[in-house]
C-alpha cells in the first residue's frame, strides 16, 4: 500500500526555507523568508507547511492573526510553491496545526490562470466574491535587447520619455526612508486618498530586503528628490513595489524616465521579466502607463477563501473590505 502523505509544519530556519523555495521554479517573493520578516514587523504571526512524497514536494507560507474565542484569520499572499494538486486536504492540516476553533483562510494566487490549478484550488476553497484586486497584472520581457524594448514603447510613452529629459535632474539611488515616506505623503494629499505605504511599511521593506530591493529617484540640482520608483529582486524576477511623484515630477513626466531607468537596471541585474504588480483597467492612467511599456496583460488565478463558520466569514469579509477602503 502506498504511503499516505499530508501537510506538516515546517520547522527549519529562514535560510533553509529560502534555499528550498529558491529551487522551485514557480516560487515568488511572497513565499520568501524576507516577506515573512516584513509581515512579522507588521504584526502578523507566520507559519510554514511542507508536503513531501515520492512524487512531489510543495510548500506554503501563511500569516495568522488570532482573536478571542479561538478565532483565527490566516492570510496566504501567494499559494503553494510547487504543485497545486497538493491543495487537497490542506485545510484540515492547517486547522489541526494551529489549534483554532474557528478559522478563516484567504488565499491570493499569483499564478497565471489555468484550468487545472483552478480545479485543484477549488477542492478546498471557493472564489472570493469581492476580491481586493483585479487578479490582473502586466509582465515585461527583459530578455529582449534594450533597443527592442525601446522600440516596443508606445508612441505616447516615447514622447513623454523625451519630455522628461528637458528638466535638469539626475537619477540617483534612494536609501533614505524619510524621502520615500514624504513623497507618499505628498501623493496621498494630492489624490486625497489613503492606502499608500506607511513609513513603518517602507522601513520594514527596506531593512528586510536590503540589496534585494532597488529604489531610484529623480533629484534636481538643489538636492530635492521629486519622484521615486523601486522594485524587489527575487531570483530572475523584478517586482514593481514603490512609485510616488510630486507635482513637479508629474509636470515634467519624470515617472517615465524613472520607470525606463529602473527597467534597464533590473535588466542589467539579469532579471528576465518585470512584473508590474497588478493593474486595474478602471484606473486608466496607471493602466495605460504600464501598458505603454510594451508589457503584456496577464490574468492570474486571484483570491479564494475558506471558513468553517459562515458568521466568521461574513465578519472577516466586512472588516477586511472596510479596512481596505480606508
Amino acid at each position: 500500500m502506498a504511503e499516505t502523505m499530508t501537510w506538516t509544519q515546517y520547522s527549519g530556519a529562514d535560510d533553509d526555507w529560502n534555499q528550498v523555495i529558491s529551487q522551485i521554479d514557480n516560487s515568488t517573493y511572497l513565499q520568501s523568508g524576507q516577506w515573512s520578516r516584513h509581515l512579522s514587523n507588521m504584526g502578523w504571526e507566520y507559519h510554514r507547511w511542507q508536503y513531501q512524497s515520492d512524487e512531489q514536494s510543495a510548500f506554503i507560507q501563511g500569516f495568522l492573526k488570532r482573536y478571542p474565542l479561538g478565532i483565527g484569520v490566516l492570510w496566504f499572499p501567494d499559494w503553494i510553491a510547487g504543485d497545486y494538486a497538493a491543495s487537497s486536504g490542506v485545510v484540515d492540516a492547517l486547522r489541526e496545526s494551529l489549534s483554532l476553533r474557528w478559522l478563516y483562510v484567504r488565499v491570493r494566487s499569483h499564478r497565471v490562470f489555468n484550468q487545472q490549478d483552478l480545479l485543484d484550488l477549488q477542492q478546498d476553497f471557493i472564489k472570493v466574491k469581492k476580491p481586493f484586486d483585479t487578479a490582473l497584472t502586466m509582465h515585461l520581457d527583459l530578455t529582449l535587447s534594450a533597443e527592442t524594448l525601446h522600440q516596443g514603447l508606445s508612441k505616447n510613452w516615447r514622447r513623454n520619455l523625451n519630455r522628461s529629459n528637458k528638466l535638469d535632474y539626475e537619477i540617483v539611488e534612494v536609501t533614505e526612508i524619510d524621502t520615500i515616506a514624504s513623497l507618499y505623503a505628498e501623493l496621498s494629499a494630492i489624490k486625497d486618498v489613503s492606502g499608500f505605504f506607511s513609513k513603518e511599511e517602507i522601513a520594514s521593506l527596506i531593512h528586510t530586503y536590503q540589496n534585494q530591493i532597488m529604489v531610484i529617484g529623480a533629484q534636481t540640482s538643489d538636492g530635492k528628490i521629486h519622484a521615486i520608483r523601486g522594485a524587489i529582486i527575487f531570483k530572475h524576477q523584478a517586482i514593481d513595489i514603490f512609485a510616488a511623484t510630486n507635482a513637479l515630477a508629474r509636470k515634467h513626466y519624470l515617472s517615465y524616465a524613472l520607470c525606463w531607468d529602473l527597467l534597464m537596471r533590473c535588466k542589467h541585474r539579469d532579471c528576465q521579466h518585470f512584473d508590474f504588480n497588478g493593474v486595474d483597467p478602471d484606473n486608466m492612467g496607471v493602466y495605460n502607463f504600464k501598458k505603454g511599456t510594451g508589457a503584456e496583460l496577464v490574468k492570474t488565478l486571484g483570491e479564494f477563501e475558506y471558513a468553517n463558520s459562515a458568521a466568521v466569514k461574513h465578519i472577516v469579509n466586512f472588516a477586511s473590505r472596510w479596512r481596505h477602503s480606508q
